[in-house]
């Protein structure tokens, strides 16, 4: 069974908008499923399409948590987690459960048409050392499955087993960003592969529940916050990690916008309360280059 996870706040509109196109996709896979809405807190959503069920969350509590709450919920073999502004043509689900099973495979992303991308498709992603941080692109359109460094959190396809294993995603990173680029470090450290598919297509609104309840301000702030969270929380290498942290005592001294200074503080904190354990499988050289090619 497949499990579609949908985290929303205040997305009723953007539900009744796009999850008839995730029904109609679900169906036509020819598999059976299962709809698991998580409203975080935000209130207004009902089950108005059977086999839609509404998991409520008495308080507002980020991405990364809610998505959480709904795969504990789920009872399928597959979780589709998507987000509430994302639309999908007929053959997508089937599509991204066509590389499946795959003992090896994390994750399997479509392709995600968005006005945010700067290719046209947000889904390929690439990690880059430069300059102490890793440095996220996205890659250009390809014709074939291939390498991504993670799953972006608006759509994938992954084993239920797997992501719970993997422990989720990580509430260090709530209330939003980063915390997909951290789910899909720790699965490629551990040998797993995340997989960008060309041929299965969705269509991502881009960021409406984010740009319709947080200013500018807070984006950056715990953007920057997690950014910096991600680095301290997964970097093992010795190298890198000094070269990072020479990274951040830069911005401590140079970054001019309060906004950063603050995430970058924030960050600081979240980490000496709660550390995260070295784990065992690729050093964070062979990740980068086994995922996306680059060091």
């Amino acid at each position: 069974m497949i499990s579609a996870v949908v985290p929303t706040y205040r997305g009723a509109e953007r539900l009744a908008r796009n999850l008839p196109t995730v029904l109609a996709s679900l169906q036509s896979s020819g598999r059976p499923w299962e709809v698991v809405v998580v409203d975080d807190g935000g209130g207004g959503v009902e089950a108005a399409w059977p086999g839609v069920s509404v998991v409520h969350l008495p308080e507002n509590r980020g991405y990364g948590p809610t998505v959480n709450a709904g795969a504990a919920a789920a009872r399928g073999d597959y979780l589709l987690v998507l987000n509430d502004d994302v639309r999908l043509q007929e053959g997508t689900v089937a599509a991204l459960c066509s590389l499946f099973p795959d003992p090896g495979l994390f994750a399997a992303v479509p392709s995600i048409r968005s006005p945010l991308a700067r290719t046209g498709d947000e889904a390929g992603k690439a990690g880059e050392w430069a300059a102490g941080l890793l440095e996220i692109r996205e890659l250009p359109a390809a014709a074939d499955p291939r390498p991504t460094l993670y799953p972006v959190g608006c759509c994938y396809l992954c084993p239920s087993a797997l992501f719970r294993d993997l422990g989720g995603y990580d509430d260090a990173y709530a209330p939003f960003l980063w915390e997909d680029v951290d789910l899909g470090y720790r699965a490629w450290r551990r040998g797993l592969r995340v997989v960008h598919h060309p041929g299965a297509t969705s269509e991502h609104e881009g960021s409406a529940t984010l740009s319709e309840h947080r200013t500018l301000e807070e984006r950056e702030r715990i953007g920057f916050r997690n950014r910096v969270l991600f680095h301290l929380r997964n970097l093992q290498d010795p190298g890198l990690r000094a070269e990072s942290l020479g990274a951040l005592a830069a911005f401590a001294l140079f970054e001019p916008r309060r906004e950063r200074l603050e995430g970058l503080s924030d960050a600081l904190a979240a980490f000496s309360v709660r550390g995260r354990r070295p784990e065992e499988g690729l050093s964070d050289r062979e990740l980068l280059e086994r995922c996306t090619g680059l060091r």
